[in-house]
């Protein structure tokens, strides 16, 4: 019996997915302990089987991607079960050995914004139960002038014993702290007042802590829905603020000094707005990037000049020169963002060529900010190593970028690369009706800098009295934001620090010092016992999440290998679940790796190092129409009749395609019969089926997992996502979607869709299954086949592809598929074992060599038609006939 229970945090979501309905989750607690801003939070849930057989759990954990897992320990029969924590790389061999086992399954359900993922199995003995402890910790970020702890709850049904404790100690008092009703993780209008959580207690035993309680009924619970309460939990709190040096934490010698003035007046700042036009932002994406102008012109200061850059094929700037903010050139500005239309290309690169050329023309004014806000939805038209070496060499003068990502069909690699390059910031912003408010919101979190050029300094008597501290210098500081530094005291006897921070701000420079209340300049030296180790946590945290940051930002291979293992040796030390780093989980007869799917700016920072990084699959959100031509063409004929246009039964020519397990089944030159083979390929990997340098078309798949098996007990793999490409095009299909370079089109269009002379027609082929045939236009036709498993009883929806005409790819052409197509392949014989079994003996010519391969006459289904077929079936994968080092053929991205 298979069933799911699934746990996601944002800091918390829990599902449960059972067939029995035999599976309950009988309780759910959350404990978050927030010490200055560090919060440590344990979640811990049981669930039973009622069942009389043993069901398989599935625990799946969704944190913010600035949280770090610290322990997961399981409860069964009575006994503890503890995680370890190891190198990414010793855990992924244990990882291998399991999988093979069939002791895995992969995850199956979307995670919410920013988020990252842990999830392990478990078998859940008849009539019993499993209590899932899991703890991560995660340092607070404050923006728009306040903390927010956000628990995300879902737990798919009611659960009888559910509550939320969250405890808060500050060294400072506590100026707010409310819970808002729960709500879903859109954005919506901050003008709104969201009211209060009625079933929430707040105590407030002392100024300086607040104590919040959530125990929801099951009667509360039904009032929301049958499947229990869903949306995000939210505490918001802020302390007192000073115009001072901030407050310092000293314990067992490692300190944190946070620092957040309050009262300064924001430096006045000359903004240049670089905004995608292309055709790729047709339809809800410009309007949304309409609105989201109008809102940001409205709230430009009055000392501040900007300017507004299309961009395109072409660069366009609204006005010859800075403009300074004053009611008619805002309303002059919101009327030319109103017209934004969009069409033609992607041409980066000449945009931000032109546009920091335009700034660096500006006179240097040491009181004011220069910045760059960037957006794009596509990938340029240049490549990205060369875009980024070009905004070296023209950033001169250390214009600040601030980059956004609009949609999954972003380039999210060079827009984050772009930002940590220069000084700023990068967003992705998520592809929904809030997109606008997304947009509007990260340019109020930068909108307010107060103080540029900042410097700290720790000094005692005659010098530094800090060490192995975390960054020194900023950049910039904003408004309603915070920044913390940490590190190790230098000796053990330090009792007096004077702490100075420098920099500049809208009336010159400045110095500000600790505040007479902490003993004139030294730092309070509170007691080990209230929170043990918590600053050289704190510091051991920050200096992981910079070395990774860091890491993003070179290019070098060997520097950053060794960034990742100055960041590897301290996550192993204090035991952090990071990029680099894995929980192998102890289970009563055996020891798995949690899987742990991770954000992409922990990608960026393994990618380029020696570090073994996780496969992973690109993924593609919903963008929005794109600029596209619908014009009527000839009518295809894809019945059955035409599946084989590129050769028959005849013989003489190539046609092929590849399915589940990945199973394929090719026609090839000179054979009655098509040729069967399977390759074992695992999940997340990704098979290159054909590059062909000639024509430009690449294809290839994504391999994921089912929870099926298959006759060997292993977990049966499918396609999942497809992406095909040529010089000008980039078509990503997947169960549920269609995207043409980022546009969405439907799998229920019944009419041809022409563009960049690509002809793409759907055909009906049952309630749910689609067959799509794609035209490339230059010889070479490719079909589709989804599979749903609506109203089936197949355990996940995924496709099938068969090439329908090979005759544009070349003789050069790679891949699985590739490489068949030019090979002349003769059935020299065949024989019959004792059972009466024919078996074909085969001579394949290509590429210079002779290859041999035996092979069995059986029974296969056809990937598109789905029909059973008589093909000579390759008993041991592609032996003989492809290269048996099947590394050959997987690429580290879709995009290879």
């Amino acid at each position: 019996m298979d069933a799911r229970f699934t746990c996601l945090v944002f800091l918390l979501f829990t599902v449960v997915y059972s067939k029995s309905n035999n599976l309950e989750i009988t309780s759910l607690h959350v404990q978050s302990d927030i010490r200055y801003r560090f919060a440590t939070t344990l979640v811990t849930s049981t669930v039973a089987n009622s069942d009389n057989k043993s069901v398989e759990a599935k625990f799946d954990v969704t944190l913010p991607d600035a949280a770090f897992i610290t322990e997961f320990v399981m409860e069964i029969d009575g006994k503890l079960y503890p995680g370890e924590i190891n190198e990414k790389e010793k855990a992924k061999k244990k990882y291998e050995t399991a999988k093979k086992k069939g002791q895995t399954a992969g995850i199956v359900s979307q995670k919410p914004r920013h988020t990252n993922r842990f999830s392990v199995d478990v078998n859940v003995a008849a009539e019993s139960s499993v209590t899932f402890n899991l703890t991560y910790q995660e340092l607070l970020e404050r923006v728009y002038g306040e903390y927010e702890h956000i628990i995300y709850i879902d737990p798919g049904q009611i659960v009888e014993d559910f509550k939320i404790d969250v405890a808060i100690h500050e060294s400072r008092d506590i100026t707010k702290v409310s819970v808002p009703p729960i709500r879903n993780d859109i954005l919506s209008d901050s003008s709104i007042d969201e009211g209060k959580n009625a079933l929430v207690t707040i105590n407030r035993p002392t100024t300086k802590s607040a104590m919040i309680h959530y125990a929801p009924t099951t009667d509360d619970q039904k009032q929301q829905s049958d499947q229990g309460i869903s949306g995000l939990f939210v505490i918001e709190y802020d302390v007192e603020r000073k115009f001072d040096g901030g407050e310092v934490l000293v314990v067992d010698g490692y300190f944190v000094h946070f620092f957040a003035p309050s009262g300064m007046k924001p430096i006045p700042k000359d903004i240049l707005f670089i905004l995608d036009v292309s055709g790729s932002m047709s339809g809800v994406k410009i309007q949304q990037q309409r609105d989201a102008m109008d809102k940001i012109l409205q709230d430009l200061n009055e000392e501040d000049r900007f300017n507004i850059m299309e961009f395109s094929s072409q660069s366009t700037l609204w006005q010859e020169s800075l403009v300074s903010v004053n009611s008619n050139t805002t309303l002059n500005a919101r009327e030319f963002s109103q017209r934004m239309a969009a069409s033609g290309g992607t041409k980066a690169n000449d945009a931000l060529e032109k546009g920091i050329q335009f700034l660096n023309n500006v006179e240097l004014d040491s009181q004011r900010i220069k910045l760059i806000v960037f957006l794009t939805d596509g990938r340029a038209e240049t490549a990205s190593h060369k875009i980024l070496k070009n905004v070296k060499t023209y950033n001169t003068k250390g214009i600040t970028m601030f980059s956004l990502a609009f949609g999954n069909n972003a380039d999210y690699t060079f827009i984050k690369k772009l930002a940590v390059q220069n000084k700023g910031i990068a967003r992705r912003i998520f592809e929904d009706s809030d997109s606008s408010l997304q947009i509007k919101g990260f340019y109020d979190e930068i909108s307010s800098a107060t103080l540029q050029n900042l410097t700290f300094q720790y000094l005692g008597k005659d010098d530094e009295v800090v060490e192995n501290v975390t960054r020194l210098s900023f950049d910039t500081f904003f408004d309603g934001k915070e920044l913390i530094i940490a590190g190790k005291m230098s000796d053990d006897d330090v009792n007096e620090v004077d702490l100075v921070v420098t920099g500049d701000g809208s009336d010159g420079h400045i110095e500000l010092s600790l505040d007479s209340d902490v003993n004139k300049g030294v730092p309070e030296l509170t007691k080990p016992e209230d929170f043990h180790k918590i600053t050289e946590r704190i510091w051991a945290y920050l200096t992981i999440k910079q070395l990774l940051e860091s890491a993003i930002e070179v290019d070098n291979a060997e520097e950053k290998t060794q960034l990742n293992q100055k960041a590897l040796d301290l996550s192993l030390k204090y035991k952090f679940v990071t990029p680099l780093t894995s929980m192998v989980v102890t289970k009563p007869d055996e020891k798995d790796v949690g899987s742990f799917e991770e954000n992409e700016d922990a990608q960026l920072a393994l990618s380029g190092s020696s570090f073994i990084t996780s496969s992973s699959v690109q993924q593609h959100g919903q963008p929005g129409s794109a600029y596209m031509n619908r014009a009527p063409l000839p009518v295809y004929d894809i019945s059955r009749g035409s599946f084989y246009a590129g050769g028959g039964p005849s013989g003489g020519s190539f046609s092929g395609g590849a399915g589940g397990d990945p199973h394929f089944m090719v026609r090839m030159k000179d054979l009655e019969l098509p040729v069967c083979f399977n390759i074992k390929a695992k999940n997340g990997e990704i098979l290159q089926l054909v590059k062909d340098p000639v024509s430009g078309v690449t294809i290839n798949a994504a391999v994921v997992e089912s929870t099926a098996r298959n006759e060997h007990g292993d977990f049966k793999t499918f396609f999942g996502v497809l992406v095909l490409r040529t010089l000008t095009v980039e078509i990503v299909v997947k169960p549920s979607s269609i995207y043409f370079n980022g546009a969405s089109l439907s799998w229920d269009d019944k009419t041809v869709f022409r563009m960049e002379n690509v002809a793409i027609i759907v055909k009906h082929v049952g309630r749910h299954d689609r067959t799509m045939m794609i035209d490339f236009g230059n010889d070479v036709i490719v079909s589709i086949r989804r599979h749903m498993k609506q109203d089936t009883n197949m355990a996940m929806s995924y496709l099938n592809i068969y090439i329908e005409k090979e005759t544009g790819i070349s003789q050069f052409a790679s891949g699985v598929l590739g490489e068949l197509v030019h090979k002349s392949t003769k059935l020299f014989q065949i024989t019959l074992d004792k059972q009466g079994n024919e078996h074909g003996h085969f001579l394949e010519v290509g590429d210079g060599h002779m290859y041999r391969f035996y092979t069995n006459l059986d029974q296969k289904q056809n990937v598109i038609t789905g029909e059973d077929t008589t093909c000579w079936n390759v008993p041991k994968p592609m032996e003989g006939l492809l290269d048996e080092n099947i590394s050959k053929y997987i690429v580290p991205d879709m995009h290879a």
